[in-house]
């Protein structure tokens, strides 16, 4: 093993940032899930007409990828607090919307690249772009479904 992997394997910081991950990721696929979940039991019985329960499953399902954002935002802000886990370089000093900004566009996997982590952090941007495009996908397989069932010409 190299030294830099031993050093990783034995520094409680880079640990507790793989649990940091870990939960941050955990109570996104959670929630995305129970949002879908209950979407998937309270559409059927929903009163509307087929473009008004569509628009409304599409607003519901932003804002959970909304919510999603805004749980890893402000878990990279909180990690930043403590200097052994990393910084965000490209701004002064991260404010909670710089956070929010960075996240969202990890989350789409745009990633503008004017704000980078150093540090250990870096596996919380890494491990959200997959999660965030997993739960993308997730929410396109579901809509196209639910098109299907409600989206039919009259």
């Amino acid at each position: 093993m190299t030294l830099d992997f031993q050093h990783a394997l034995l520094a409680p910081h880079y640990w507790g940032m793989v649990l940091i991950t870990a939960l941050l990721v955990g109570i996104a696929v959670f929630l995305h899930y129970e949002v879908l979940e209950r979407l998937n039991f309270s559409m059927p019985h929903w009163t509307l007409n087929r473009r008004p329960r569509i628009l409304l499953m599409i607003v519901v399902i932003i804002a959970v990828h909304i919510a999603e954002i805004w749980i890893f935002g402000i878990g990279i802000y909180c990690a930043t607090l403590i200097p052994e886990f990393g910084a965000v370089i490209g701004v002064d000093h991260l404010r909670m919307l710089d956070a929010i900004y960075l996240f969202a566009a990890t989350f789409s996997t745009v990633g503008y690249g004017d704000l980078a982590p150093v540090g250990p952090i870096r596996l919380i941007l890494g491990t959200e772009a997959l999660t965030g495009f997993v739960l993308i996908t997730w929410s396109a397989s579901f809509t196209y479904l639910e098109m299907q069932r409600y989206w039919r010409p009259h």
